[in-house]
């Protein structure tokens, strides 16, 4: 059924979700869910699949919109997005929406995309029945909120019958308006996505560390083969990885079920190995999940009955017994000098109600605990299949930039991975992902899903002439060897600056033989390096950038791009708050003007600032 036969089906609603990583899209489908217990006939669609000309014939619209990168548009929504600038709509007076924004507060524009779409729907005169709810990391809390409140009153709506006549002869303003406009057509898909993956296999898996590194980073290859999957420098790549098969077992171990056992995901029925291995995160425990606990953890009626029936103590000196003491525990037969310190209390209750009441507790235990922990803390209270994995989050693709060029060895992508290991209570651990490729994948032997994750966002200049500054240390050097690749197949003669920097020169130089040539050649024309643990004073690439500030200023000033590709958190941010500086000496601006240069005209405007950060 299309989206015009559906708005006609009365108390018909379209939820609408633009989704990088999954997030918004299960979202919407648990929205479309909700809305069908309670009447409404839901239509869930990503943003790709409709035209911005189907808003005009909807009575009822949710939006769950995720932010990717500086304030963009993802993926799946960026089409739309333009469609809806292009002038196509000029009015959705009649309609009724709301938004479900999701974002990351540590971005400056935080749930961007989300703001958008609320501010977009708005003037083109539709009516707001639910303020917007932006969501950070966290995201479920606030998410089922605005999903309680906003459908009862998507419910309230009377659909209007003479809205809804397909015979009507009449024409509305709206779509004339839409007869004589240019509609941008969509971008052509690709077969393979985050749910139908592409199957293929690592042809190389190498480390790039020298030899006493502290650091595991590989440089992995994977064979695109008959698949038909294109990408450009600057785009990622989508790997499905599979849970850590001796976590599941042991799971499984703790729990006392064979894995055999039947359950119900998101996905259909399989079996609970398939589950564990497949289509859940067991390698981090949700909150969702130690939430959903505690019915089954309040205390009974039934009480506990302690009796001392002896009590010894010996000096911690010598050895010598100081009190000793035997007697049955009933009434006053209790040792001498007794004092009751407490009532007995259920630990597991404890930690419980410690975890849902304080969210920092409740992150700092998440954040070092996989199933195997919780199970330690909670496994007592006893599990079924199902509800062992009632509240789990879904297993996600992982998404890595692109390190090479698709000229460069055609019909093959490279990446360039770091591998987390770690230990915690007594455990080694690796990333989900990372620890799939580095332990997991045999090279030509594994069967691994991938899939294409393009942006529009981390792009080289069209105009092969102008200049570019890169800052990528660690492995945000990733899309920046793509980018010199393209460029030296290109030919393009705009002049191409490289900021990198790790721990060692020794250790973590990576991708050196390629750089050196490069720079042999003329392609890179300015590669400075910042190395943190050598020598007596730690030197990372926004110290270098201060240093070379006046450069860096008339590169810019001359029309040049400066990228960032690398750690949010830390780097990005000294990164940023580098450049602003920068811009306002050498180009002679207040700290505030310099700060509406960098983050307006060079991100928003002229979108020559570009960041790839996570």
């Amino acid at each position: 059924m299309g989206l015009k036969d559906m708005s006609s089906q009365p108390r018909s609603i379209l939820i609408l979700y633009g989704s990088q990583s999954g997030n918004s899209e299960e979202l919407a489908e648990q929205a479309g869910k909700a809305c069908s217990a309670q009447g409404l006939n839901p239509s869930v669609k990503a943003m790709d699949e409709i035209q911005i000309t189907d808003l005009s014939s909807q009575k009822r619209v949710l939006v769950c919109c995720s932010t990717w990168g500086d304030g963009e548009q993802p993926d799946n929504a960026e089409d739309l997005w333009e469609a809806a600038n292009s002038g196509a709509i000029s009015s959705l007076k009649g309609l009724n929406f709301s938004v479900l924004a999701l974002g990351d507060t540590s971005y400056d524009l935080f749930c961007e995309s989300g703001k958008e779409w609320d501010a977009w729907f708005e003037k083109m005169g539709a009516n707001r029945v639910h303020q917007r709810v932006d969501c950070d990391v966290d995201f479920e809390g606030p998410a089922a909120e605005w999903t309680a409140a906003v459908i009862p009153l998507m419910v309230a709506i009377e659909d209007d019958p003479d809205a809804m006549d397909e015979d009507s002869s009449s024409t509305s303003a709206t779509e004339v308006t839409v007869a004589s406009m240019e509609i941008p057509t969509k971008t052509e898909k690709s077969q393979w996505n985050a749910k139908n993956p592409y199957s293929t296999k690592i042809t190389q898996n190498y480390v790039l560390n020298g030899e006493g590194s502290g650091k595991e980073t590989r440089h992995i290859v994977f064979e695109l083969g008959d698949s038909g999957l294109n990408y450009k420098a600057g785009d990622a790549l989508g790997v499905v990885p599979r849970c850590p098969p001796e976590v599941v077992a042991e799971i499984l171990s703790i729990t006392a079920l064979t894995g055999e056992e039947i359950v119900e995901t998101y996905a259909g029925e399989c079996t609970l190995q398939e589950a564990l291995m497949d289509k859940y995160e067991v390698h981090r425990v949700s909150k969702k999940w130690i939430e959903s606990l505690g019915p089954r953890l309040v205390s009974s009626s039934s009480s506990i009955e302690i009796k001392i029936v002896s009590r010894k103590r010996t000096s911690s000196r010598d050895g010598t017994l100081l009190v000793e003491w035997k007697g049955s525990g009933e009434g006053d037969d209790l040792p001498e000098r007794y004092v009751e310190i407490g009532m007995p209390s259920n630990p597991s209750e404890a930690l419980w109600n410690e975890l849902t009441s304080d969210s920092k507790a409740m992150e700092d235990y998440m954040w070092s605990r996989d199933y195997v922990d919780a199970l330690s803390d909670f496994g007592h209270i006893g599990f079924s299949a199902q509800q062992l994995i009632e509240g789990m989050d879904r297993l996600k693709p992982r998404l890595y930039s692109i390190a090479s060029s698709p000229d460069h060895e055609p019909g093959t992508v490279h990446l360039t991975v770091g591998i987390v290991r770690y230990n915690h209570h007594e455990r080694d651990k690796t990333g989900l992902c990372t620890g799939f490729l580095a332990d997991r994948c045999q090279v030509d032997e594994t069967d691994i899903g991938v899939f294409m994750s393009p942006t529009r966002s981390f792009v080289l200049p069209s105009d092969g002439s102008v200049d570019a500054i890169m800052v990528g240390p660690g492995t945000g050097i990733a899309p920046f060897r793509a980018f010199l690749q393209q460029r030296d197949i290109n030919g393009d003669t705009g002049r191409n600056w490289l900021f990198f920097g790790d721990w060692t020169e020794e250790g973590e130089y990576y991708y050196r033989d390629e750089m050196e040539s490069w720079k042999e050649r003329g392609v890179l024309d300015k590669h400075d390096l910042a190395w943190s643990r050598q020598g007596s004073e730690k030197v990372y690439v926004q110290h270098l950038m201060k240093k070379n500030g006046e450069e860096i200023w008339k590169w810019i000033d001359g029309g040049g791009y400066f990228y960032v590709c690398g750690d949010k958190n830390y780097m990005a941010k000294d990164v940023h708050t580098t450049l602003i500086e920068i811009c306002s000496e050498f180009g002679s601006m207040t700290p505030d003007e310099a700060k509406d240069f960098v983050e307006t005209k060079l991100m928003k405007t002229e979108k020559r600032y570009l960041r790839d950060v996570y």
